[in-house]
């Protein structure tokens, strides 16, 4: 505290020296620091009545909603901050974040609170707290229990992050191709595939049917493995049985060698990053694309698009037996350990409360940039007026169901991975798909009997006794 005063009194100084270096008088100097010293004095009487201001630091990769958390850090910091003696600096990095999140925890230098990809490591490694040990964290516990699970926001049987949000997906079609061609939207593969073949026959070589871009680091997720379970009741990680089950793919690859065979694929798309694919979309070069709910926004934005496009859920292959779409939860912060240690928890409490409040939700749902896991009961309370419908249409649970999380990230692999041999099936380097398949599964299910009988994995915490009943097509 002595080398703040210090501090203080020399920024007085040279503001001092400043404000005589722009010509006002020796009075006038005087008199404005005698104003500033009452107006301090007030500040300190009704602000911060005496208090240490706790600095909590803040890090995340989320550009997306990145101005709409700045303002309300900056009120959370002005208001209740002022009052609780709290104030957050919050740092939004690229696309080295967890790179340069690594190197500062592994250093101890790491933030306060932070977004985390390898939980389960930090925790076993001791960098982050179990949000048990602080109370006033309980009824964010508490509240978002029925979404966390072993792999998401649990390990060794304690909380270290809750999911907050989810991400959903489905396919664009544009409105104006679609009416051009005479086409209906397609509810099945079969459908799809006859869409994109036109849509291709009559684009005279410059519009295709359905882009896939590949150089999407995530495209085997969102637009492959997620797709493929609303067919066949699951995911490639079987939640019943708590077995892989790849085989159960061969349908899709061959739904998606279909669009190859026959032409209607946006060329190019074995390098297509994601950020292509949307300005070819939304220069009126594709008829359909994969997009997920983030894509409303960025289709006003980044590649505005000045025709309607409609949002789908991906189609089925029976049209009679569909079923919801998984989505998995995206998960919130992790707190570093230093923070119980060092005593100031409660403080850290104090802010994720604010962080994860109704209040919060609200305002990043009505900018069409986060949908909270809590669906409806955020939804609700918006007053919105003039909502995208794709937006809304991204919002609609009925669509989708949140899922259990996969082992994969605990498992050794030997050999390829189901992302690498996805990448060789649709590249044409694998044509014995259905091989390739059962292969992955013999791999993947050696690896995890291997990792369950060692104890690195407790089965129990993947298998989802509602699974059939959360995917049921209600709608």
């Amino acid at each position: 505290m002595k080398m703040k005063k210090v501090m203080l009194m020399l920024l007085s100084a040279a503001l001092l020296v400043s404000a005589a270096g722009c010509g006002s008088t020796g009075k006038e100097v005087a008199d404005s620091g005698k104003e500033a010293d009452v107006e301090s004095m007030k500040d300190v009487g009704t602000k911060d009545k005496g208090k240490d201001v706790q600095k909590i630091t803040m890090w995340s990769n989320d550009q997306h909603d990145q101005k709409i958390f700045e303002d309300k850090i900056k009120e959370f910091n002005e208001t209740t901050g002022v009052e609780e003696g709290i104030e957050v600096e919050y740092t939004v990095y690229g696309s080295d974040y967890y790179s340069t999140l690594d190197v500062a925890v592994s250093a101890g230098e790491g933030p306060d609170i932070y977004k985390c990809n390898k939980i389960g490591n930090y925790a076993e490694a001791g960098y982050i707290m179990p949000w048990e040990d602080e109370a006033a964290l309980q009824p964010l516990v508490d509240r978002f229990s029925e979404y966390n699970a072993p792999g998401y926001g649990e390990y060794f049987d304690k909380t270290y992050s809750v999911p907050i949000r989810v991400i959903t997906y489905g396919v664009a079609c544009n409105k104006e191709i679609f009416e051009k061609n005479g086409l209906e939207v397609p509810e099945t593969w079969e459908e799809m595939e006859e869409c994109a073949k036109v849509i291709t026959d009559n684009g005279n070589g410059q519009v295709y049917g359905y882009a896939l871009g590949m150089g999407y680091g995530s495209y085997n997720y969102f637009y492959v493995n997620l797709p493929n379970a609303a067919s066949v009741g699951d995911e490639y990680f079987n939640h019943t049985t708590g077995k892989y089950d790849f085989a159960s793919l061969n349908g899709f690859f061959q739904h998606l060698q279909g669009f190859k065979d026959d032409g209607s694929m946006f060329p190019g798309f074995e390098t297509m990053d994601g950020d292509t694919a949307r300005a070819q979309f939304s220069a009126g070069n594709i008829g359909m694309i994969g997009v997920m709910s983030s894509d409303v926004t960025t289709f006003k934005n980044q590649f505005p698009c000045d025709f309607e496009w409609e949002l789908i859920p991906y189609p089925v292959k029976d049209a009679s037996n569909r079923y919801k779409e998984p989505v998995g939860a995206a998960m919130s912060y992790v707190i570093n350990s230093k923070v119980k240690e060092q005593g100031y928890s409660e403080k850290v409490a104090k802010f994720l409360n604010y962080l994860y409040s109704d209040e919060l939700f609200v305002a990043t749902n009505d900018a069409q940039l986060d949908l909270s896991i809590l669906g409806e009961e955020i939804t609700s309370q918006s007053k919105a007026e003039d909502m995208d419908p794709n937006w809304l249409k991204f919002s609609d649970m009925d669509v989708y169901c949140i899922k259990y999380p996969t082992p994969d990230e605990n498992l050794t692999i030997e050999g390829d991975t189901f992302q690498e041999v996805y990448n060789k099936i649709l590249t044409g380097v694998v044509t014995d798909v259905e091989g390739a398949l059962a292969d992955l599964d013999t791999r993947y299910n050696a690896a995890l009997d291997e990792a369950v009988s060692s104890g690195k994995i407790d089965i129990n915490g993947y298998i989802d006794p509602d699974v059939k009943e959360k995917m049921a097509w209600t709608k």
